[in-house]
C-alpha cells in the first residue's frame, strides 16, 4: 500500500472541500451580509437597542452637537448650525418642549430659539438652516413648544408679547397674536405651552400676574386667571393627564398648581431659599413635580397629592451653576436637566433616575448647552455618520 498516494488524496480532498464551502458561503444569499456586514445594518441594530438614549445638544453659541450619555464617549459629533459671533447678545436660549416621549427624528423642522426676537428652522437630515422667523426685536425670553404628534409649534417671545402657531410642515403661521396691557406695554409671554389633548395653550404672563389659555386654533382667548399683585407667573407646564398646570412664580419663588381647564388653585408650593423657581416638568405618573433652579444646582421635588415639598436633588457643582431645562427620557426612566454654565466653562447633562430620585448620570462638556431634545437612535446613526463633524478637544462655543 502506497501511504504517499493515501495522504496526497486526502489533501486533495481537504482542499477541494474547502474551497467548496468558501465558494458556497460567497454565493449563498444571506451569508455575504453576515460575513461583511453593510453600514447600514450594523448602524439599525445598534440604534434599535432598547437602552439607546441620545441627544441633539444645542448650545448657546448656534452649535448642535449629538450626545450619548450612557457612553463612554458621550459627545459623538457637532455642526455649526447657526453662527453667532462670541460678541453678539443673541444666543440659543432659553427653552425649547417637545411633548413627552417625542424625539426629534430624520427629516424633521427643528425651531431653534435665539434670544434676539428671531427663531432659525433647520432640517434634522442635513443640519441646514431653511428659514428664519421674526417674531420680535429685542433680547430676552422666547421659546418653542411643539404639540402632541408635533404637527405644529407655538412660539411665544416676551419683550414683544406676540404668542403665534406655525405648522411644522408647511412653515406657514397658524395665526399670531400681540398681548400688551392698556398701557401699552408688553404682558410679556415667558412660556407656553400645550395641554395633552392639543386643544389649548397655556401661557404665564409675567408683567400682566395672570394665566391665560387660548384656542390652539385660532388663538381665542378661553380663561384668564389672574394671580395675585407683583407674584409674576413665569413657566407652566402640565401634566401628562391634562388635569392639571404647574405654574413658576418669579415674584415670590412658588410653584401654584391649578386644575384644568378651570385653573382653579389647588395648592401652593413655596420654594426653599437656594431653589429659584424657573422651569418644572411633571413624572409620567404624575406623582411627583421636578423643579430646576435658575441660579443653583438643584431639583426641588414636589408632592402633587400633598403640594408639599418632599425632597432637593443636590447635582454636581460646576463653576457656573443654574438650570436651564428639565424634561422627561422617551422611556419615562429618567429626567434630564441641563446645567447651562457658560461659553468658557461649558456645562453639564444630567440623569436623575426616576425609581429613586437621585442622579445616575452626569455628562460633563466643554460648550455651553442650553437646549436637549431627545432623538432617535436611526437619526443619530445618520447625523454621526454623513453629517456630524468628528468630535475635537476644546470645544468651547
Amino acid at each position: 500500500m502506497n501511504y504517499k498516494l493515501i495522504l496526497l488524496a486526502g489533501f486533495v480532498v481537504i482542499l477541494a472541500v474547502g474551497f467548496g464551502s468558501a465558494y458556497l458561503m460567497l454565493n449563498v444569499p444571506g451569508v455575504t451580509s453576515s460575513i461583511h456586514p453593510s453600514v447600514s445594518t450594523v448602524s439599525t441594530s445598534t440604534s434599535s437597542a432598547p437602552s439607546s438614549l441620545y441627544f441633539l445638544t444645542l448650545t448657546q453659541k448656534g452649535i448642535a452637537m449629538v450626545i450619548n450619555p450612557s457612553s463612554a464617549e458621550s459627545f459623538l459629533g457637532f455642526q455649526h448650525v447657526v453662527n453667532i459671533s462670541l460678541n453678539s447678545p443673541a444666543q440659543v436660549y432659553y427653552w425649547e418642549e417637545i411633548p413627552y416621549g417625542d424625539t426629534i427624528s430624520l427629516n424633521q423642522y427643528v425651531f431653534v430659539p435665539l434670544n434676539n426676537g428671531t427663531v432659525e428652522i433647520f432640517n434634522s437630515t442635513n443640519m441646514k438652516v431653511v428659514d428664519t422667523l421674526t417674531v420680535g426685536h429685542s433680547i430676552g425670553f422666547i421659546g418653542v413648544a411643539y404639540s402632541p404628534h408635533m404637527n405644529y409649534v407655538a412660539i411665544a417671545d416676551g419683550p414683544s408679547g406676540v404668542v403665534e402657531v406655525i405648522n411644522v410642515h408647511t412653515l406657514q403661521k397658524v395665526w399670531s397674536e400681540t398681548f400688551t396691557m392698556s398701557n401699552g406695554k408688553t404682558m410679556y409671554p415667558c412660556d407656553v405651552r400645550w395641554t395633552p389633548d392639543g386643544k389649548y395653550l397655556l401661557i404665564p404672563m409675567k408683567l400682566n400676574d395672570s394665566i391665560v389659555m387660548l384656542n390652539s386654533a385660532n388663538g381665542k382667548v378661553e380663561t384668564v386667571k389672574v394671580t395675585s399683585q407683583g407674584s409674576e407667573p413665569y413657566m407652566l407646564s402640565s401634566n401628562p393627564e391634562g388635569t392639571m398646570v404647574a405654574v413658576e412664580f418669579s415674584g415670590n419663588n412658588s410653584v401654584g398648581f391649578y386644575s384644568l381647564p378651570s385653573l382653579s388653585l389647588m395648592g401652593m408650593v413655596r420654594m426653599p431659599s437656594t431653589v429659584v423657581a424657573q422651569r418644572g416638568t411633571f413624572t409620567p405618573n404624575g406623582s411627583y413635580y421636578l423643579e430646576a433652579s435658575a441660579d443653583s444646582n438643584e431639583v426641588a421635588v414636589i408632592s402633587t397629592s400633598s403640594f408639599s415639598l418632599v425632597k432637593v436633588i443636590s447635582l454636581p457643582s460646576t463653576s457656573a451653576p443654574g438650570l436651564s431645562e428639565i424634561g422627561i427620557t422617551p422611556d419615562g426612566q429618567y429626567a434630564y436637566t441641563v446645567i447651562h454654565g457658560n461659553v468658557k466653562t461649558g456645562g453639564m447633562i444630567v440623569l436623575i433616575s426616576l425609581s429613586s430620585l437621585s442622579v445616575s448620570t452626569q455628562v460633563p462638556l466643554t460648550t455651553a448647552p442650553s437646549i436637549v431634545l431627545p432623538m432617535t437612535g436611526n437619526a443619530e446613526s445618520y447625523l454621526v455618520d454623513n453629517v456630524l463633524l468628528p468630535p475635537v478637544t476644546g470645544l468651547h462655543c
